[in-house]
């Protein structure tokens, strides 16, 4: 049975005493480790566990995971095991052994996503496989909340969006950046407050330069990029995060023709960026499918010129930004 990391304590929370083997898979190591000691101290709650203990499956000998599996304490109580490594041939042998007195989490972090173990676990009623993956909007928005509902924090509505918005997705980052809010429990905090805090995933926070754009104002847009783009890697930041806002304009002048200008502000636009629905609102009314085709076919070849010239990634960077006000004012 197939279940995500958010439901994992709920379905556990249904079984008895007999837990169902668990598979974590994906690329999300930080989320697959979370998410195992997480599962370690509700069971020890509601189980008495008596000891974990950890194996690599490949170390492990013909016949050997059949008593792993199935031996207890002497005080009769349950083990929790976590074995790393798995190889196809995991299924069989558990297909073998039939009963499991213990618990058995699988730590699947390598696997294929075209494994057999992944199909079987996610297919099969009396298992559960979970996929641990980077992380989406809707996880991150349930971590948030849960986090500064428990630790009774609170934040400004516009502060509360851009969080949701701008935070990491690598999961051991989203919860050290979280762990910083705690520095503030005492009072209101503020958008302003927030971004000074608060990393955001793309490293470089380049939001304003998308709408400095916007509003045609060449030499603006010039002493903005001269302060941040020192290396190729700022440059690839920056055009990452002008690339997200031409999605959203995009995306929203496709809607035009269904739906009236403000309440596409309202759609596409994040909502801690409420002080730029003017400027979007404008820039959206000025905007055509055609210079969207433009714009788009301008960022290709600007991604191609970074990869064939990434000692000129300045230039490459400004001329783009130029023809993007250009197009845009």
């Amino acid at each position: 049975m197939k279940t995500f990391p958010s439901n994992l304590l709920l379905e556990i929370e249904k079984q008895n005493k007999k837990i169902n083997p668990i598979l974590f898979y994906g690329n999300e190591w930080g989320l697959i480790s979370a998410s195992i000691n997480s599962v370690y101290n509700f069971l020890q709650k509601k189980l008495e566990i008596h000891d974990i203990k950890h194996f690599n499956y490949k170390n492990i000998k013909n016949d050997e995971l059949k008593y792993i599996l199935n031996d207890s304490s002497l005080f009769s109580k349950i083990n929790l095991v976590i074995l790393k490594g798995p190889q196809e041939k995991l299924i069989t042998e558990l297909e073998n052994i039939g009963k499991i007195d213990n618990i058995l989490i699988v730590n699947g972090e390598n696997l294929q996503t075209k494994s057999k173990i992944i199909s079987y676990f996610n297919n099969n009623k009396n298992f559960m496989g979970v996929p641990c993956y980077q992380l989406d909007k809707n996880y991150i928005k349930k971590t948030i909340d849960n986090f500064v509902k428990i630790n009774e924090i609170k934040l400004q509505n516009e502060a509360y969006w851009f969080l949701v918005d701008n935070i990491s997705e690598d999961y051991l980052t989203l919860e050290n950046e979280l762990e910083k809010l705690n520095y503030f429990k005492k009072t209101t905090i503020s958008l302003e407050i927030l971004q000074k805090l608060i990393a955001p995933k793309g490293g470089i926070n380049n939001n304003g330069l998308f709408f400095k754009c916007a509003t045609g104002d060449f030499k603006s847009v010039l002493q903005a990029i001269s302060f941040v783009n020192k290396s190729i890697n700022e440059s690839y930041e920056i055009l990452l995060s002008l690339k997200k806002f031409i999605h959203i304009l995009s995306s929203a002048v496709v809607n035009k023709d269904r739906n009236n200008l403000d309440d596409l502000v309202n759609i596409y636009l994040p909502k801690y960026l409420f002080l730029k629905k003017e400027i979007f609102r404008d820039v959206l009314k000025k905007t055509s499918l055609n210079k969207v085709a433009k714009i788009n076919s301008m960022l290709q070849k600007t991604e191609y010129l970074f990869r064939k010239n990434s000692e000129q990634h300045r230039e490459v960077l400004e001329r783009f930004l130029l023809n993007l006000t250009k197009i845009m004012r």
